[in-house]
């Protein structure tokens, strides 16, 4: 057998080959010098980060002193319910609203098509400019106002509310 490449060596290193390639691959490493001292500079590898990795008694006794194991294992009683259980409830009365709804807002939706919503929503509109429209016109018309021609009246108004952003400022440095 040839020298297996990185790749395999690691897979059987980590015992994720199958059985049969994995037993050519250690009989090979036995035989082979340069495969033997790859299988141990990977184990000297292995070791080095084990250790860099280890906690020391410092934290060792830190880490111990936080009782973890107590607050993570709480018991059933006290657990109360999990949120699992919750979302599942919440999952299901969506559902439930869903269909009691359903029927109502389709109903709702198939009298404005009849109807025309569109024709529906212009009437509103228009009515609402027309009134103001009318509104304005009453105002204009006044006699406590004193405004006998309607124009001129729309006209100041216009010029009474016109952006003031328009009209250049006067510079009050000389």
């Amino acid at each position: 057998m040839d020298c297996p490449d990185e790749l395999t060596l690691d897979l059987w290193l980590a015992d994720a080959l199958p059985s049969d390639e994995a037993a050519a691959v250690a009989a090979h490493v036995r035989t082979c010098a340069t495969c033997a001292a790859a299988e141990g500079a990977a184990q000297a590898l292995d070791v080095e980060l084990h250790a860099a990795l280890a906690l020391d008694a410092e934290e060792r006794a830190f880490v111990s002193g936080l009782e973890l194991a107590s607050t993570w294992r709480t018991s059933p009683s006290m657990a109360g319910p999990s949120w699992g259980w919750i979302a599942l409830a919440a999952v299901v009365a969506g559902f439930v609203a869903w269909l009691v709804a359903a029927p109502t807002f389709g109903s709702a939706v198939a009298v404005a098509v009849q109807v025309g919503l569109v024709t529906l929503l212009l009437n509103a509109a228009l009515e609402l400019v027309f009134s103001l429209g009318q509104t304005l016109l009453d105002l204009i018309r006044n006699p406590a106002l004193g405004l006998s021609q309607p124009l001129l009246a729309l006209l100041a108004l216009a010029l009474l509310f016109w952006p003031r952003q328009l009209i250049p400022q006067r510079s009050t440095h000389a």
